[in-house]
Formats: C-alpha cells, structure tokens, sequence
C-alpha cells in the first residue's frame, strides 16, 4: 500500500463530536441545560457523525487495500488493526464498569434500573463478543456509549467486501446508494421506532414515533450504522471526484453546513433532514480551506481528536462513578421522605456541574489515551507483525 496522507482537519471534529456526546449524557444525569431548544436533546447525533466519519476515513485508509479481491492476509491485517484499535478501551472501561456496580452492590447502594436494568452474566459475555447492540437485549448495558462500538465493529467486518462493489458504481449509482441510506434513516424512524421494545422498569425511556428520531442503540442500531458508515463511503467516492469542492472548500460553506445543522437540531426537524447536513460537514472540513487548515491545526484541538475515543467511552463510567458517590452520601431513607439524592439544580449550577465534569473526563482521557490505548494498539500489532515475520520465515 502507498503510504496515507492524513487528514488533519477531520482529526478535531471527532473531539468535539465527543465532547458533545459527553454534555448530551451530562444533561441527562445532572438536569437539563438548555431552555427552549431542542439542540442538547439531539446531540445523540453525534454519534451517527462518527459512524458518516468512519465509513470515509476507512475507505482513505484501507481502500486501496481492498480495491482488489479480499484475501484472507490482507482481511486479517485490517481485523487486528481494528481490533487493536477499538478493543482494548472497550475492553478495561467494561471490565471497570462490572465492578464499580459490584462494589455499590455490596455497599448497598440500591440499583439504578435505567442504568443497570440490563446488566448481568449474560451481558457481560455479549459485550465480550461486541455484541450487546445485535437485538440480544432490551435496554442497554454496562457501559452505555459502547453500543456504537458493537456496531461499528460489524461494520468494520463488512466494509473490506464492500469497497470494489462500490468504488465501480457510476456516479448516478453512488447518488442512488447515498439515497438508500437516507431512505434506511426514514425506515427507522417510521417502522423500526414504533417496534423498539424497552424494560418495563423504565418505561419512561420509550421513544415517541412523533419525535421523528433514528436514536435506536441496543436494538437495530446495526442498521442506524450501517446506514451511516456507508453514507461516508459514499462521501468519500464524491471526496475523491471532488463533488462540490468549489463550493464546500471555504470556512464560510464549512460554517453554513455547522449552523443549518445546529438549526436544525434547535427546531428538532426529523433526524434524517438533520443528518443530511453531516456530509456537508465533513467533505467541508476535508477539502480544507486556509483560514479551515489554521483553525483544526491548533494543537488543542489536534489532541482533543487524538483523545476523542477515550473521551466517549471513559465519560459514562465517570458518570456512574459519580453517580454511585452521590447515591453512597444521600442514602434513601423510607422514614424520612425529604432524604435521598438532591434536587435537580438550576441550569447555572448544571452547567458548572458539565464544565468541571468536561475537564475531569478530558483529565482521565488524556492518561488512557497515553498508558492504554496507544500502549495496548502498539504492542497487539507488534506482537502480530511478529507472527507473520516469524510464518514467513518459516
């Protein structure tokens, strides 16, 4: 393969998509954010940019790898370096999760259902295998946010079969495909929706088919993915016929695509109009412009990407951790009504809770990323790098 140029722009957005996810889930614990908006409430969205995003920076990536016919050598180097990449995080922020809830158990704290009405031997073994978001459950478990691993990793297993069918569509053809997703958003929100189950402990999680959303996770949320990853192949077959280019590679189109997005999202249109800005979003971004090259080449900004998939899966166990501190201190007591976990604060007090919250969380982020994820990916590709010098040399 030719070596990969780097796409340096993209690298903060994946941040800063992470970053919101953390307030969405911050809003959800801590108390509402925001008045008369429905902006926080859709910044689940998010995630389906990570999947847009995953979808074009794996076609950039291993593309050319797979333009050809998928062999087993080339199949296996792509699975061990996704696996490298994604599994180990998954793996210690799961194992910690189990037992941060088995030592409140055994404090006594008493079990919050929208949190752990899901978690049991059955789902740590799906979560093992990556996947809990198969349809194997009602609700989701153990670390929330990992439901888009689960799916991400299928999609990772499908994609190098998908790359020589698409790369020879015509362009009316790769139009038709980036159509279909759009049409598999509205099959979610119009037919998958109304048939999402959920735990009877919580019933006030059910999702109502007027909201217009696409937010399935532990169930059909392959599809949610897929139709997102594939939308980014697409995106990046327009990428490299440069669709748009003079028209999207500016900061004024790049802040355009930004705020129809977030308006969007304000007046909470249907999620699949919203999603619709995504790729204008990205292809914006990677076009690049002088003043878009400046701005995504600060350094913050730069680690706040290199730090972005610790911050999506380390933020809910710091959640849970917190949650589960506050729980231990203000114990329910059923012959003192006015005891038990404080009331919901004002929106300044949420927002001091999420802005202290966001450096803790970018704090920890910052020491996996550094003593867990790039150690962990380096040594599990080293150790197969030396397996197959030792086959070849056999």
């Amino acid at each position: 393969m030719k070596p990969v140029t780097y796409f340096s722009n993209l690298t903060p957005l994946r941040g800063i998509a992470a970053l919101l996810t953390v307030i969405f889930h911050v809003g959800l614990m801590a108390g509402p954010l925001a008045f008369n908006t429905q902006v926080l409430n859709r910044m689940y969205l998010m995630v389906d940019f990570f999947f847009v995003l995953s979808g074009f920076i794996m076609c950039h990536v291993y593309g050319e790898l797979f333009s050809g016919e998928v062999t087993m050598p080339a199949f296996k180097k792509f699975t061990i370096a996704r696996f490298a990449r994604v599994y180990p995080l998954h793996l210690i922020t799961l194992l910690y999760t189990i037992i941060l809830f088995s030592v409140t158990a055994k404090l006594g704290i008493p079990k919050v259902p929208v949190l752990q009405v899901e978690n049991s031997g059955y789902s740590i073994f799906t979560n093992l295998l990556l996947l809990q978001s198969m349809n194997l459950h009602h609700w989701f478990s153990w670390v929330h946010a990992s439901w888009s691993i689960s799916t991400e990793w299928w999609a990772y297993m499908v994609f190098p079969f998908l790359v020589k069918p698409f790369s020879k569509l015509s362009s009316a053809g790769k139009i038709a495909l980036t159509l279909v997703c759009f049409g598999g958003y509205l099959f979610i929100t119009f037919i998958i929706i109304p048939i999402v189950p959920f735990p009877a402990e919580i019933p006030f999680v059910k999702i109502s088919p007027a909201s217009l959303s696409v937010n399935v996770g532990y169930q059909f949320g392959f599809i949610r993915c897929l139709c997102g990853f594939v939308l980014g192949m697409m995106m990046y077959q327009g990428f490299k016929a440069d669709w748009g280019k003079k028209m999207l590679g500016n900061g004024y189109a790049f802040l355009l695509a930004v705020l129809g997005l977030f308006i969007s999202m304000h007046f909470g249109l249907p999620d699949a109009i919203t999603i619709g800005f995504l790729p204008f979003v990205l292809l914006s971004a990677a076009y690049g412009s002088p003043s878009i090259n400046k701005l995504f080449s600060a350094k913050p900004l730069q680690k706040l990407g290199d730090w972005s998939f610790s911050i999506y899966l380390v933020h809910q166990p710091l959640l849970f951790t917190i949650g589960s501190i506050v729980a231990y201190l203000n114990p329910v007591n059923p012959n003192n009504p006015s005891a038990g976990p404080p009331p919901a604060p004002s929106l300044l007090v949420a927002w001091a809770i999420c802005v202290g919250f966001i450096a803790l969380t970018l704090f920890v982020s910052s020491l996996t990323y550094r003593f867990w994820e790039v150690p962990a990916r380096k040594w599990i590709n080293a150790i197969s790098t030396k397996r197959e010098y030792v086959v070849v040399r056999s």
